[in-house]
């Protein structure tokens, strides 16, 4: 979905998934954007995620934080140097800039989750708004 769809809603499961690789192992995982530079958002990008069972992000850190809301299923944050956050659905999380951590599912059923970062902290996200701007800048 995008802005130029004339739609201000529509249901998750209709956004394309996107490609997941540099999150670790791409199997069991996947991510849509619901909003962000191409849809509403211009500064953030709200990500849906659902990993499988068994299936995990790898341990990763970056110089962005991640506000995350768990919405179906059972998973958890792996935070570097500290227990584990435990994510039932109706939960949410915080995870501070530059710290590693790792989304994991603990249950048996898909863990979906929101994850909202700034926009350059996701690559779809941040080549979306480069490419709104670069349209922007040739129509002026």
């Amino acid at each position: 979905m995008s802005e130029k769809d004339g739609k201000n809603w529509g249901k998750i499961e209709d956004i394309n998934t996107l490609d997941v690789s540099s999150l670790g192992p791409a199997s069991g995982i996947s991510k849509r954007i619901i909003f962000g530079p191409d849809c509403f958002w211009e500064d953030w990008a709200a990500r849906h995620f659902i990993i499988e069972p068994g299936s995990a992000v790898s341990m990763h850190s970056h110089d962005w934080e991640h506000l995350s809301i768990s919405l179906a299923g059972h998973g958890a944050v792996a935070v570097e140097g500290e227990p584990d956050y435990d994510m039932p659905a109706g939960s949410w999380a915080r995870i501070p800039a530059g710290v590693r951590h790792s989304f994991k599912n603990i249950g048996d059923e898909p863990f979906a989750f929101l994850c909202i970062v700034p926009t350059h902290g996701d690559p779809h996200a941040l080549r979306a708004s480069m490419r709104k701007k670069r349209a922007e800048r040739k129509q002026a």
